[in-house]
């Protein structure tokens, strides 16, 4: 079935899809406009980072719950809830915006990270169930690819909304953008796990270890997207780059932004063509460790580089690799996963990332305000690139043997 024919015809996944195009259009709105407002309040370059880092860090943190509640508990109500809970989390940026707190608008980015994390890796742990088989491998290329669609055109237009209209203009469409979601995802009839839900006893996160633990595949898989999110503090920096080197407007952050969100969409499409519509292990693992070199290598150029078109181009490149490389890892967890397991697994796989992730961001953000974003950016990529050949040497020499 074409991807096309994917939304036209199943319903259901249609409006999941619909669901994160608006919430993702939503946060991307957001977090340009309070990326700004931070930098201003603080004059720190390296205070942009610093709020990337309070956007992902508690998902590590609130990921376990996470996973658990996903597999115990009807996953549409637990994204509907999510949602609706977001509501007024975003509205209170714009009182932050108004009296000119930097406390206020942390706390609210720490509360919106951590009701996101019940929401990205139950959305995973659901399409399984929603696609046929054959379809999974396209709905995932999809999925991945509206999240770097979505960051395209709501960086690039939150950017330009942010200095037209100000910036708490974006943090209510932000608000609007999750009760949407909320309508869209309540009615989808098709159940979300294999089994009525039901509580289950103690101790589920040791059960998903012993599984990750017993599967070769599954534990290299969970661990591939730490090669790039190590390298993604470099993220950011974007902000620092657009004002310090460039011109200096929130529409130069919310272009950088979109040149990610290009990337981010075009990555996973393209993998799919590379690897084919239902890969094998070993393609996956060939491009996910070839997707965290490019992503590394290229941004390891954007310091050197004086244009701002061809900084655009640079950043589009390297979240090729980044959209690649995480819609492929996510695929093959999907795919390895029981459904009873999958939302422990993925919701695990997730908070692993966005721990890289936040880590990597607070160390941006201190290199940077210490040696400048370039300096920064060339640490980061060089623990990137050591991870990312260790990885792939590593999970190459686990995909030759079966799983245990």
């Amino acid at each position: 079935m074409s991807l096309r024919a994917l939304l036209v015809q199943n319903r259901d996944f249609r409006r999941l899809f619909l669901a994160s195009v608006v919430s993702l259009t939503g946060d991307w709105f957001s977090f340009v406009a309070v990326a700004d407002l931070v930098s201003r309040l603080t004059g720190r370059p390296g205070a942009a980072a610093f709020v990337y880092a309070a956007t992902v860090l508690p998902v590590f943190l609130a990921s376990p719950i996470a996973g658990a509640v996903a597999d115990r508990f009807d996953r549409k109500r637990i994204l509907v809830i999510s949602d609706l809970v977001r509501v007024p989390l975003a509205l209170l940026l714009c009182l932050a915006a108004l009296w000119g707190s930097v406390v206020i608008a942390i706390t609210a980015v720490i509360a919106l990270g951590i009701a996101s994390s019940f929401h990205d890796p139950v959305t995973s742990a659901a399409t399984p169930n929603l696609v046929a088989e054959e379809d999974l491998a396209r709905a995932q290329s999809l999925m991945g690819a509206v999240w770097g669609s979505m960051l395209l055109v709501g960086a690039g237009i939150g950017g330009v909304v942010a200095e037209l209209f100000g910036i708490q203009a974006a943090f209510m469409i932000d608000a609007a953008s999750f009760a949407l979601s909320a309508w869209l995802v309540s009615g989808i009839e098709r159940p979300m796990q294999q089994r009525a839900p039901a509580p289950r006893p103690a101790g589920q996160l040791r059960e998903a270890l012993r599984y990750i633990r017993g599967d070769r595949l599954v534990a290299r898989l969970v661990l591939a997207k730490v090669g790039v999110s190590s390298a993604n503090g470099t993220v950011g920096l974007l902000p620092a780059f657009a004002h310090g080197t460039f011109a200096g407007t929130n529409i130069a952050t919310g272009l950088l932004f979109a040149a990610r969100g290009l990337g981010a969409m075009l990555g996973p499409i393209l993998a799919r063509a590379l690897a084919g519509a239902t890969p094998g292990p070993r393609a996956i693992i060939l491009v996910c460790g070839a997707s965290t070199l490019l992503y590394v290598g290229v941004y390891a150029a954007l310091p050197l580089t004086p244009w701002f078109a061809l900084a655009m181009l640079l950043v589009a490149i390297a979240h090729l690799g980044g959209g690649a490389q995480w819609a492929m890892s996510t695929y093959g967890l999907q795919v390895a996963t029981p459904d009873h397991l999958r939302g422990r697994v993925l919701s695990l796989d997730y908070g692993l990332a966005t721990l890289a992730i936040g880590v990597s961001a607070l160390v941006a953000g201190g290199l940077a305000d210490a040696y400048g974003e370039a300096s920064a950016t060339w640490w980061l990529a060089g623990a990137g690139a050591m991870y990312g050949v260790g990885w792939l040497v590593w999970a190459l020499s686990g995909a030759r043997r079966p799983p245990a």
